[in-house]
């Protein structure tokens, strides 16, 4: 992003010129203009009426310097011996400076004379204020402000000059090219009436910059030679330093690099010629932005963050902004992503803060670009959608923009032939106004709130399903896709924990497991789990409870069996396993179970048995199946007097004839 600065306001900052029809208008000066000018009473002794004009041209060139001749000045405090032009030039000043509390002082000093019916200090309220808001980037309330005055009524051809020229520049930066060109050549006619050559040159080169905004480069290249001619007479550095960029880019626009590069350079020397830190910095920042066009971001760094070096020195402006934003994309060409997207964002940001949405539109541009040329195509495709979308916005608010000036021209001339009835309609406009933003602030809010509650609404809704997806997923076995231990500890044992089982209950064990491990590779060992649980749930019924216990444990609870139907199910539920290896990566793995079960209500039990109780039964004859060989299955048959507090100590011991309740075990055949 390039700076060239064009000519300002009067004493107005304009903002940042830039490349690609981001330009910055700001103001020119001409140091040799007030070479004479020194600091402190000895400038009001010499020519009292000329102070502010020459302070004004001075802003134009070094603001610093401009700040300390106001101060040295000190304008009387005393409302009725107050010099209005020098009190309108130090808020144009402060404003430059951005000492905006300084500013505020300004225009309340000037409300106040003008309250006593001093209608030069009420024109000169209104022009710091516009002037305020252009410098902050607020150019749509700028002119708004500007129109409260008549300027064609202004007597003053100085001041009216100044408010002509605010305007224009203004309407520029609202991309109303047409509605600027007539008031910016009527600024230029009058500064030729006065004989004002500074003025003239002011005019002109802000005139250039509307022609290269709207594309007539073959005009405002003649415009420019004969800027340089009447800067080159004047002998100012820092006008020169300004038409060089304006060359600089012409040419860029064009894709003329030799001659970009070239008025680049001499911008540089005419500015380090005048000494101004303000064109010092632009010329970096637009020599920075050359190299940055030919991808030369070693070089463009370098001169970036000299630049950025320069304007961080003051407060942040548009001019910061821009040095940061190139310093942001070189670092990208060089391959420092994060440290240049960065800086890129956060001068984006602050762009879009103010009211340059044109501006803010190509840094995106850029942005994008560089992001694409460096390969972040993902990134840079994010970016060209913020293009557009800004770009459309841009559209809707030039349109309307232009409607209305297009009804405020209309207004303002019938009022001139009914004064009296333009006055009864532009407060009926008024009230209809006010009315319709009421209606509008309204309507907002209630959008607002019902965005907020849809979004409330939203996110409760995603939560849930979230929620609901991570118990579902808490629940399962990831592997297997059986439910775990976890569900049926919360959500079955809970309910059936404690009533008498009515059924089969059965545990099985996947035998010789870590040697399959061991054997295969663990890939072979979940293979196998896998299989062996999609074989036990095809085997048992829909409505049976089949659970991943644990390791190589799978745990199953069967409602409404006979012990029958158990043990036929038990019988299947071996064969299933057993029938067919298990094939992984091109290995055949034999696999085998043993199961321990128990059917209730149980012969030679005293009270019935609940389901926690159970499990630890049928975990006894898991381990007695195991003991007697694996590959069959052992159920309880019947275990001798007891009640069920005594079940829950029954002894693991190898020997259940030595327990204080003997257990019978009912072995199922082996295959054979």
């Amino acid at each position: 992003m390039s700076i060239t600065t064009l000519v300002g306001i009067t004493r107005q900052q304009c903002s940042i010129g830039y490349k690609s029809g981001r330009a910055n208008i700001r103001k020119y000066t001409l140091i040799s203009v007030i070479g004479l000018l020194t600091v402190g009473a000895s400038v009001a002794a010499s020519a009292p009426q000329y102070v502010p004009d020459r302070i004004e041209t001075l802003d134009w060139s070094d603001p610093e310097r401009a700040l300390r001749a106001i101060e040295a000045l000190a304008p009387s405090n005393e409302a009725g011996n107050a010099d209005i032009p020098m009190l309108e030039i130090q808020g144009v000043v402060y404003a430059d400076m951005h000492r905006q509390f300084k500013v505020d002082e300004t225009i309340a000093r000037l409300h106040t004379i003008g309250a006593q019916g001093n209608k030069a200090a009420t024109l000169a309220e209104h022009f710091v204020r516009a002037y305020s808001l252009f410098e902050r980037g607020q150019y749509t309330a700028a002119s708004a402000e500007l129109s409260a005055s008549d300027i064609e009524a202004i007597k003053l051809p100085t001041e009216r000059y100044r408010f002509l020229i605010l305007q224009g520049s203004s309407l520029r930066k609202q991309q109303q090219s047409e509605a600027a060109l007539p008031i910016l050549e009527q600024s230029y006619a009058l500064a030729q009436h006065l004989g004002d050559d500074v003025r003239a040159l002011h005019a002109m080169l802000e005139l250039v910059r509307l022609n290269i905004t709207s594309g007539h480069f073959s005009l405002a290249s003649t415009q420019l030679e004969s800027a340089r001619t009447l800067g080159t007479s004047l002998g100012g550095e820092s006008a020169l330093a300004e038409v060089d960029g304006c060359a600089s880019l012409i040419a860029d626009l064009q894709g003329n690099r030799v001659a970009e590069r070239r008025a680049s350079l001499s911008a540089l020397e005419h500015a380090t010629r005048s000494g101004s830190g303000k064109w010092i910095t632009r010329a970096l920042i637009d020599l920075g932005d050359s190299f940055l066009k030919t991808r030369n971001f070693l070089e463009s760094l370098k001169y970036s963050e000299q630049a950025l070096s320069i304007a961080s020195t003051g407060p942040r402006t548009e001019v910061h902004d821009t040095a940061l934003f190139n310093t942001g994309l070189a670092n990208i060409g060089l391959g420092r992503l994060q440290a240049g997207r960065e800086r890129a964002e956060r001068a984006i940001d602050n762009t879009l803060a103010g009211d340059n949405l044109s501006y803010a539109k190509d840094l995106l541009r850029e942005y994008a670009d560089a992001l694409e040329q460096a390969g972040y195509l993902v990134m840079a495709i994010e970016e060209y959608r913020r293009h557009d979308e800004l770009g459309e916005k841009v559209i809707s608010r030039t349109r309307q923009l232009a409607f209305e000036l297009s009804a405020r021209a209309d207004s303002e001339r019938r009022a001139r032939d009914l004064e009296l009835f333009r006055r009864d309609v532009a407060l009926k406009a008024a009230e209809m106004q006010e009315q319709r933003l009421r209606q509008q602030l309204a309507l907002a809010a209630a959008l607002f709130i019902a965005c907020i509650c849809a979004a409330l609404l939203w996110a409760f809704i995603r939560v849930r399903k979230a929620n609901e997806r991570l118990r579902i997923n808490s629940e399962l076995d990831a592997l297997t896709g059986l439910r775990n231990r976890r569900f049926f500890n919360e959500h079955i044992l809970p309910v059936d924990g404690r009533r008498p089982v009515l059924g089969c209950v059965l545990l099985a064990d996947i035998d010789h497991f870590k040697r399959v491990n061991d054997a295969f590779g663990h890939p072979a060992g979940d293979a196998v789990l896998t299989t062996v649980s999609q074989r036990l749930a095809a085997t048992l019924r829909a409505a049976d409870k089949l659970v991943r216990w644990g390791g190589e444990e799978f745990l199953a609870v069967l409602d409404s069996i006979t012990p029958e139907q158990a043990d036929l199910t038990i019988a299947r539920l071996l064969e299933a396993v057993r029938q067919d290896p298990i094939v992984c990566d091109g290995q055949s793995i034999r696999c085998t179970i043993s199961i321990g079960y128990a059917c209730f209500p149980m012969s030679g039990l005293i009270t019935k048995v609940p389901l926690e109780t159970a499990i630890r039964l049928v975990d006894r004859a898991l381990y007695e199946a195991k003991r007697r060989g694996r590959d069959r299955a052992c159920r309880i048959g019947s275990i001798g007097g007891g009640d069920v507090p005594n079940l829950t100590v029954v002894s693991h011991s190898e020997d259940a004839t030595d327990t204080e309740f003997p257990i019978h075990f009912v072995e199922l055949g082996v295959a054979a």
